[in-house]
């Protein structure tokens, strides 16, 4: 397994590339807002197809780097799982691959963007791919509400959170069958989060509380305004 490297909070690097990725993150939705269908429908494709490209080629990048390894560079943490995810929402609109997305996916990205873990080190290709990856599950959703449209149901919340448990226990046994840390089930991450609590497993309760709230916030927006889709 991989050394794994933190960049510390509030850091003139932190901010550096935080502020960068925030940049780019109002850019898209401001720029596509009032743009005509067929060049937001278009842009969402090519989302879809540089999300694809990237989730091969940096793993060819692993492997040229010599740090590739199955206990750290599949794709089976929580934000790469959620980046795929951001494929199908972004192709097919589908309603229950963008509430996971919102509720689940915009939460580990922003979370990873305040705490960053490098696990594979830390030149500038893989903090690019970093950032890319942990802004874009924050661009995706805002592009999907501001842009598409598209608006959760009303307690889609709860629902994402109860489909979130399928892939803690799919990636959990894999994480016992590879010895691998995988959405962090085996090994508290490194990083300094008000959230990680205690040692195994009572920092993963903790982490799963964490969801679970912050899952219920960012739906008081939608609640406040009532702008949820009829189930």
């Amino acid at each position: 397994m991989n050394e794994h490297i933190v960049m510390l909070p509030f850091s003139e690097e932190w901010f550096l590339w935080n502020s960068i990725t925030t940049f780019f993150i109002i850019l898209i939705t401001i720029v596509s807002r009032n743009a005509k269908p067929e060049f937001k429908n278009k842009l969402a494709t090519l989302m879809a197809i540089c999300i694809a490209l990237e989730s091969i080629l940096i793993q060819f990048y692993y492997f040229q780097l010599g740090v590739w390894t199955a206990q750290d560079s599949l794709p089976f943490h929580l934000c790469r799982l959620m980046w795929f995810n951001s494929i199908i929402v972004l192709l097919t609109r589908n309603q229950i691959a963008f509430e996971l997305l919102l509720f689940v996916g915009m939460i580990g990205g922003m979370h990873s963007m305040l705490t960053p873990e490098f696990t594979h080190g830390t030149d500038p290709i893989l903090m690019l791919d970093y950032f890319l990856v942990h802004g874009g599950l924050i661009a995706i959703p805002m592009y999907c509400i501001f842009v598409l449209g598209m608006r959760p149901r009303k307690w889609a919340w709860l629902k994402s959170f109860l489909y979130l448990q399928i892939f803690v226990v799919c990636v959990g046994l894999l994480d016992y069958l590879l010895g691998a840390n995988y959405m962090y089930l085996a090994v508290k991450p490194i990083v300094e989060n008000p959230f990680l609590i205690g040692d195994w497993p009572y920092y993963i309760v903790g982490l799963e509380l964490a969801t679970l709230l912050h899952a219920f916030l960012v739906q008081i927006p939608f609640y406040l305004t009532n702008h949820f889709l009829e189930d």
